[in-house]
Parts: C-alpha cells; sequence; structure tokens
C-alpha cells in the first residue's frame, strides 16, 4: 500500500502539473490520454504484465533477438513490489485528476509573488503549489488507498496476501465466516479512520483559495527541447498504464479468439451488460432522489441522512459483500420457513443468492459513483431557471422533468455511464454474490487466469476495457467544462 501510494504519486502529480502550468504541443491530447487507464481493472493490468514479462513474453522476445539477452535480462514481477508498482500505472488517474483539477483553478497569486521574490517555475510548485494541494493529492490518494486495500484479482494472482484475500480464503478454502466478518470489520475501521483523515485535512481548503474572481494558472510555453522532455515524462505513465497492456491484451486476443469465443461467452457478456445497465439505472434514479430530497427539505436530519448512502464506495467490495450476503442468508432463512410454516409454501431465497442480491449490492457498492457527477452538475447549473419556474407556480417534481434534468443531462449520462463501467470492471463482490449459474466478464477473465490460461483473459478484458473508453470521454468533457 505504501509502495503504491508513493509510485502514484509520482505518475500522478508530476503530468498533473505539466499539463496545467505549461503550454507545449498536443498538451490537450496529453491531458485526455493520462486518464485512459482509468479503462483497465487492476487485476486486469496485473494480468498483462505478468504475461508481458513472462519467459516466453514480448520483453523477453526483443531482449534475446535485439541484444541477444536469454533469462539474464528477466524480470520478475510476480511479487509484492511487483505488484505495487504494476497497480500503480492504472491507479494513478485518482491522483491525476484531483491535483489536475486543483492547479488548473490555483490562483496565478502566489506564482506571481514566488516570481517576484526570484523563485523559479520549479521551486514554486514544489514550495508553493504543491503544498497548497496537499488536501486535493490526498484526497486523490485515499481513492487509491481504497483500491489496493479491496482489490483481489491482482495479488491472488501475484500471491500477495492481502486483507482481501484473507477474507475470501476464510470464507471459502477455511469456511470459517466468523473470521471473514472480524477481518471484515477491522477493514472498514481502517478506511473509516483514513477517511476522517483526509475529511480533516479537506476542511483546511478554505484557507488555500483566493476569490473566485481570481485569475487561474497562467500556462508558461517552456524552450522547445524542455517541450519535448514534458512530452516524454507525460508519455511514461500513459504507455505503462495503457498502451503496454492494450498490446499485451490486443496480441493475446489475436491467438485465442477463435478458442474462447462461443455461445456461452455471448451469453456472458449480455449478462455483464444486463447487470451493468440495471445497476447503472438504478444508482442514477436513487442518487437523483437523495440530492432532491436533501435539496427540498427543511429537515437537516434529512439532509444528513440523504448524503449517508453514498459511503458504500470508500468500503471493499469483499467487504460489501459479506455484509449483505450473512443478514440476507438470515431474512431469507426466516421467510422460507414462515411461509412454509404458517402458509405451506414452498418458496426459493428471495434476495440472497440472486440478481435481486447482487444488484443490491452493485447499488450499494457504486450510487457514490453516479452520486458526485450528478449533484456537481445540479450545482454549476445554479438554480436561476429553478426559481424563475417556482415563481411562475410550477410544482417540485415538474421543475425536476421538465428543467432540471434536461440541464443536467451530461452529468446524469455521465454517472450513469460511470456506474455501468465499474459494475462490469467489479470482482470481489461478484465472485462472492452472484447466483449459481451467472457469469460475469470480470469473473471469466479472473477464471481463466485462476486456471493458469492467462492468455485466454484477453478477449473478455477487451469488452471490459472497450466499455470503460466510453464513460472517459464523458469524464474529460465534465473536467473541462
Amino acid at each position: 500500500m505504501v509502495a503504491c501510494s508513493a509510485f502514484t504519486l509520482t505518475l500522478g502529480v508530476i503530468p498533473a502539473w505539466l499539463v496545467s502550468a505549461y503550454s507545449f504541443p498536443f498538451r490537450k491530447l496529453l491531458q485526455w490520454l493520462l486518464i485512459l487507464p482509468l479503462a483497465f481493472p487492476n487485476y486486469l493490468t496485473a494480468y498483462a504484465y505478468a504475461g508481458l514479462f513472462d519467459y516466453s513474453g514480448i520483453y523477453e522476445q526483443m531482449m534475446f533477438k535485439i541484444f541477444g539477452l536469454n533469462r539474464i535480462s528477466h524480470v520478475d514481477v510476480m511479487g509484492i513490489w511487483g505488484l505495487a508498482w504494476v497497480m500503480s500505472f492504472s491507479l494513478y488517474p485518482y491522483v491525476y485528476l484531483s491535483a489536475r483539477s486543483f492547479f488548473t483553478h490555483q490562483s496565478q497569486i502566489q506564482m506571481n509573488a514566488a516570481k517576484v521574490l526570484g523563485a523559479s517555475r520549479f521551486k514554486a510548485f514544489y514550495s508553493i503549489a504543491l503544498p497548497l494541494a496537499r488536501p486535493a493529492v490526498v484526497g486523490g490518494l485515499l481513492l487509491v488507498v481504497m483500491e489496493v486495500l479491496g482489490d483481489y484479482g491482482s495479488a491472488y494472482y501475484y500471491g500477495v496476501s492481502t486483507y482481501t484475500t484473507a477474507i475470501f480464503r476464510s470464507w471459502f478454502s477455511l469456511e470459517e465466516p466468523e473470521t471473514a466478518v472480524y477481518l471484515s470489520a477491522q477493514l472498514c475501521m481502517f478506511i473509516l479512520f483514513l477517511i476522517v483523515i483526509e475529511r480533516g485535512l479537506r476542511r483546511k481548503k478554505k484557507y488555500q483559495f483566493n476569490s473566485e474572481h481570481t485569475r487561474g494558472l497562467i500556462k508558461n510555453k517552456p524552450k522547445a527541447h524542455l517541450q519535448i522532455i514534458f512530452i516524454i515524462i507525460i508519455m511514461i505513465p500513459i504507455l505503462l498504464g495503457f498502451i503496454l497492456p492494450l498490446i499485451q491484451m490486443v496480441y493475446w486476443a489475436s491467438l485465442t479468439f477463435k478458442v474462447v469465443w462461443s455461445s456461452s461467452l455471448v451469453t456472458t457478456v449480455w449478462s455483464s451488460f444486463y447487470l451493468s445497465m440495471m445497476t447503472a439505472l438504478i444508482s442514477t434514479f436513487i442518487s437523483l432522489f437523495l440530492i432532491y430530497a436533501a435539496k427540498w427539505s427543511r429537515s437537516n436530519v434529512i439532509k444528513r441522512l440523504s448524503s449517508l448512502p453514498i459511503l458504500g464506495y470508500s468500503v471493499p467490495g469483499a467487504v460489501i459483500a459479506v455484509g449483505i450476503m450473512i443478514p440476507t442468508l438470515i431474512f431469507d432463512k426466516w421467510l422460507v420457513n414462515i411461509t412454509q410454516v404458517y402458509f405451506n409454501w414452498s418458496i426459493e431465497f428471495l434476495i440472497n443468492g440472486t440478481l435481486i442480491g447482487l444488484i443490491f449490492a452493485y447499488t450499494v457498492r457504486f450510487l457514490a459513483v453516479a452520486y458526485h457527477p450528478i449533484e456537481a452538475s445540479i450545482q454549476k447549473a445554479g438554480i436561476r431557471f429553478d426559481q424563475a419556474a417556482q415563481m411562475m407556480g410550477v410544482q417540485k417534481w415538474k421543475r425536476m422533468l421538465q428543467i432540471n434534468i434536461p440541464l443536467n443531462k451530461l452529468g446524469l449520462i455521465t454517472g450513469f455511464l460511470l456506474v455501468f463501467v465499474d459494475t462490469m470492471k467489479e470482482l470481489p463482490l461478484t465472485l462472492l454474490l452472484k447466483p449459481f449459474g451467472i457469469m460475469t466478464l470480470s469473473v471469466k477473465a479472473f477464471e481463466y487466469a485462476s486456471d493458469e490460461r492467462i492468455a485466454e483473459t484477453a478477449v473478455p478484458a477487451l469488452f471490459i476495457i472497450i466499455t470503460g473508453l466510453i464513460p472517459i470521454f464523458f469524464l474529460h468533457r465534465m473536467i473541462n467544462k
């Protein structure tokens, strides 16, 4: 966790500063490309690098053909340090987006003051801009930490013991649900501790911004040789986080497509899309309801309660699965007994081990993913049109349907797509809660990797990756509006 955090800080903060503070060729294209690793789930990036640095992988073949090296040049990524390095390639965009957002809107006043005092642009960065951006960077870093703690597919394949792998081992291998619950509680307490720290740092942001009317950061145009260096620095995380893993997946897919493609895979694709679509629709609707419930209510209690459901994203998928599985199992058993004793009916479980339970768990997990872009869009739109309609006597729900939703359609679409893709990528929760006979693309890729058929992961992986590129476009548009 510590190593991955250090790597993501380096890969995320430096490119964020370069695209925010300097003007150079292809800057707008590069700042979009820097987000692309978000389309790669952690476990798929881990699988790709395991293949890249395998003894029969592309790296070993290139080293032998170009330099004549055999075995001496081998890079072993199958361990804790390799996992930390590999995971940082797909997770650095969380830090990058947070840092870039801050740097872009940072006031020019502090930088001008540093220039007057004789400080270079670089010195102003690490002595002024970076310390001021600490809450934003820490916020992005917290997301990285939560992703690392919640990861299962990567850690399991690389043979690294984590809280999540221990929860799975306790539940499935050792058949000790009590131990799994205990570990889940410990993990929740640790994450809660991190959230409290991050919120405390976030409160300090009010001392770091000047008036909204101040001019944002002015982009300097460096010399030609520096422009080339900046482009190379920015291309490194793009190459490591997206291009190389994608090349590996495409190469594997070209070898295994005929073997993997079948009617069962088509069914798997449909199941993944159906589950993702239903979760995205439900999450978008609930988010919209919670936002307007808090907006229209005069009760502070309701306002506070409306924000509680979005905390689910801070809890790893395995923990949510354990937390849902046990109470739903107790409830379903009670309901089966009641109907059998009093009505002489024989019914199946309604929630536990069903699609309803899985979609419910997905919604709990990803509700915040829809909530935040929708809330941001509504806040940005303002209240002018809503107030005008209110003065004309238009009812609340009509104002929402006829005015607010059309005005905020980009935020709604973005929230929907982000939930859709996150559901497609989710692995630990799906492994624990999916009904018998239901298969998703993430689980299919995991099963291939677990059976040491790593090349076969490419075809289901490419479906996930291509789907993941869609919301990145909308996310980029929202950031730049």
